[in-house]
């Protein structure tokens, strides 16, 4: 079945597909997520046929909807740094994945999006059309849906060239920037004869991460060094765990504030000497040098923005946007770069400049130090303060107090998967990969995909995805619980439930703070009513699900939640809050 030659591996098939699904396994692919359709037999048959073959596949996951397929792909990713495949049913299944696929674009993760495309031929074929569906579902371009949201996409003509296809498309996906890739397969064509695939026992090279200009690096370095009010806002940064450990050793030395401005992960340890919070609006306006980390939104312009005497550092591998339509944040110097290469860079050049110029820098290091612990006070005063209101408060459970009591249970293990309630002042992490939150794209119904795909990646970890009640009915609920118990994937979900759109609420308020509707009893539009007794979609699938009403509740009820868990089994909390 299988002999090596040379550099070479050459195994025996039978089909297109059974080379195609062999050639993911050798290339990293530990899964592949599917939602079935028409399209699939010769998938199907390749892995009912393994036994006897003997090839190695990724191990399929049968997911009830492509949303779901397509968020525990991008949560593994975001674990692991690896692409995986996703296999959807022709233009039906693409269509329902559209709005994942978003949040994996706007969220620079690598993807594999596969998908059928229905057959080409009516009759004459192996795999012709011999369904009704058939000739409806085709598209003159069924790309087209999703083109703008994917590195690449292509169509598999013929099996002859089904390792090269596939293997760019998964070098383009790693590439940076990251994002998705998609792959149609027709169906008499992963269905054709193939009696053998080869490939190189080395995976094709990977393209190397943009590394900054020397001449750059020099500039912010001496930027930084002679600044008496800096800021750095990192967003996504510590996508790469050298980042978060760079960052921190940095930011200590030179007295740097760093705020976490709407970060989709850790990038600075939150008991960092150096840490200034998760809002730039109330800092930038006051700084006289900032420097900004793959951050697409560093501040907000009409809420807050650096002074026209500023200089602003832009770092990314993207630093542009180049995606996003209109982006008009300001930059001195724009440094195209990963945010580890970078901060390594920048790190021996503020060594460099401090050993040269050290009677110029003190007085500017001293001027930080003392910015620094001022902002860290006040800021943990206020953090205070509120805590303490809130508890003196009572009555109904708030984000604040949820927050709170989900920092006091989660074990050291957890890692939080954020689809909008969690606050991260009351909330603190320390190691990479220890929490993850929404894509900027903000498609609703991510969290709960998400964060099973992380429990796969890590199952040593205990994973807890909090969510509001909006986003878990996003996330197609039924079906998600449905795949954690059919493979295994134990998740806590906590739903905050507060009934109603909040953040349509928000956003009305903000907009018309006097007007009509902030004046009704309910903002039109965003109620929830009546709100469904979810933790029953959890408890239907064998889960362990409780509604918690009271503040003195929640305490005891994370705890089950929490052992639930831990004995193997998917949990809910249906949290009633304000």
């Amino acid at each position: 079945m299988k002999a090596e030659h040379a550099e070479l591996t050459t195994v025996a098939t039978t089909t297109v597909a059974e080379a195609w699904l062999a050639l993911l396994k050798a290339r990293g692919i530990d899964y592949l997520y599917v939602n079935a359709g028409t399209d699939t037999p010769p998938l199907i048959e390749a892995y009912a046929r393994a036994a006897a073959s003997g090839l190695l596949y990724p191990e399929p996951i049968v997911c009830p909807h492509e949303n779901l397929a397509v968020g525990m792909a991008h949560g593994y990713a975001l674990a692991t740094g690896r692409a995986q495949a996703v296999m959807l049913h022709v233009s039906v299944g693409t269509a329902n994945a559209v709005c994942a696929l978003m949040n994996a674009a706007r969220d620079q993760v690598p993807l594999l999006l596969a998908a059928g495309r229905t057959p080409l031929f009516e009759s004459g074929r192996t795999g012709a059309r011999n369904a009704w569906i058939h000739w409806a579902q085709e598209m003159y371009d069924q790309a087209g849906m999703l083109r703008e949201l994917v590195k690449w996409d292509y169509e598999l003509r013929d099996g002859l060239n089904v390792r090269e296809v596939t293997e760019r498309a998964l070098a383009i996906t790693h590439a940076a920037p990251r994002g998705p890739v998609y792959l149609t397969l027709p169906r008499e064509v992963i269905a054709a004869p193939l009696e053998q695939l080869s490939w190189s026992a080395q995976a094709p090279a990977a393209a190397s991460e943009p590394h900054p200009d020397p001449a750059q690096v020099a500039t912010a370095a001496e930027w930084i060094a002679s600044a008496r009010a800096p800021l750095i806002i990192a967003a996504a940064s510590g996508r790469d765990p050298r980042a978060v450990t760079l960052l921190a050793e940095i930011a200590e030395t030179w007295a740097l504030p760093v705020v976490e401005n709407k970060a989709r992960m850790i990038c600075l340890p939150a008991d960092s000497p150096a840490h200034a919070g998760f809002e730039a609006e109330t800092l930038v306006g006051d700084a006289d040098v900032v420097l900004t980390l793959e951050s697409d939104v560093p501040w907000i312009p009409r809420q807050g923005a650096p002074k026209p005497e500023a200089k602003v550092i832009q770092v990314g591998v993207d630093p542009l946007w180049a995606d996003y339509p209109v982006r008009s944040h300001r930059a001195d110097l724009i440094v195209t770069a990963g945010a580890a290469p970078f901060l390594a860079a920048l790190k021996d050049a503020l060594v460099a400049r401090r050993a040269a110029t050290d009677a110029e820098t003190k007085p500017a290091q001293a001027a930080r130090a003392t910015r620094l612990a001022t902002i860290r006070d006040a800021q943990a005063k206020r953090n205070t303060a509120a805590l303490d209101a809130d508890r003196a408060r009572g009555g109904a459970i708030t984000k604040t107090w949820l927050s709170h009591c989900l920092n006091l249970a989660k074990p050291a293990d957890a890692i939080v998967v954020n689809e909008y309630w969690a606050l991260r002042q009351y909330l603190h992490f320390n190691a990479p990969g220890s929490f993850y939150s929404l894509p900027p794209a903000g498609g609703l119904g991510w969290g709960l995909p998400a964060a099973m795909g992380i429990r796969q990646a890590r199952p040593e970890a205990t994973v807890i995805a909090t969510i509001g009640d909006g986003a878990y009915i996003f996330a197609n609920p039924a079906a998600c619980h449905q795949a954690a118990a059919a493979h295994g994937i134990p998740v806590l979900t906590i739903v905050c439930n507060n009934g109603k759109w909040g953040a349509v609420e928000l956003a009305t308020k903000g907009m018309y703070g006097q007007g009509a509707a902030a004046k009704a009893p309910h903002v039109p539009l965003s109620p929830l009513a009546p709100s469904p007794d979810f933790e029953k979609y959890c408890e239907a699938s064998g889960g362990y699900g409780e509604k918690v009403s009271s503040r003195e509740q929640l305490p005891g009820a994370l705890a089950r939640g929490l052992a639930a868990v831990r004995e193997g089994r998917q949990a809910l909390l249906n949290v009633i809050c304000e």
